[in-house]
């Protein structure tokens, strides 16, 4: 699955570059950053979750290249041998590329990936001393739209789908328990250039 994924992104982002290339490689420039809180919703093996977390990154025009965190908020309950109280949680943090185009608009379109490596554990105890645990992969693409609310705070609404692989030390569970759609909502706080208004179309009237 890993390689389907490396190769949808190449060919993603090779066809990002390709529509950004009269700016990206000529006049390309860091045009400002970004940080904020993520919330997002999911299922696991049949139970809706949510993850709470944060990131930030950097923004190269139209682009931006961060890292980003997220982890479970509501522990789900886990059935071993009839006990009820083991407790499953989630966690998993990496790269985070996103595409915005038209960010002059108060509503814009919003393209993101998420590629991460995390943790998910069944423990019954809060410090995690009796724990069962197996490394993750993931890879969560999204698409939604983006909402300017002032010159240094941004909202977007998104669906995706999380992918996870490397599942193999988990009772009772497997990669497809832990791959899901997901909704998200991200929060944006920082400065995201001086490019608010529309760019001004000058025709030759001679």
């Amino acid at each position: 699955m890993k390689k389907i994924i490396f190769l949808s992104l190449a060919v993603l982002f090779s066809l990002v570059l390709e529509a950004q290339h009269e700016t990206l490689f000529s006049r390309a420039r860091i045009v400002g950053g970004f940080g904020g809180p993520i919330l997002e919703f999911s299922n696991i093996k049949g139970d809706y979750t949510t993850s709470m977390g944060g990131g930030g990154g950097l923004i190269i025009d139209n682009v931006f290249i961060g890292a980003y965190g997220l982890g479970s908020l509501d522990h789900l309950q886990h059935n071993i041998n009839n006990e009820d109280d083991f407790r499953m949680n989630l966690a998993h943090g990496g790269l985070w590329l996103g595409y915005t185009p038209y960010t002059f608009r108060m509503f814009h379109p919003y393209v993101s990936t998420k590629i991460g490596w995390g943790f998910a554990d069944i423990h019954n105890d809060p410090f995690r001393i009796n724990s069962n645990g197996d490394a993750i992969f993931v890879f969560n693409p999204e698409v939604g739209m983006e909402l300017n609310l002032t010159k240094f705070f941004r909202v977007s609404a998104s669906l995706g789908y999380r992918m996870v692989s490397d599942v193999d030390q988990l009772e009772d569970y497997s990669n497809k328990d832990f791959s899901s759609l997901t909704g998200q909502l991200t929060f944006r706080f920082g400065w995201f250039g001086r490019n608010y208004k529309q760019p001004e179309n000058h025709s030759d009237l001679n």
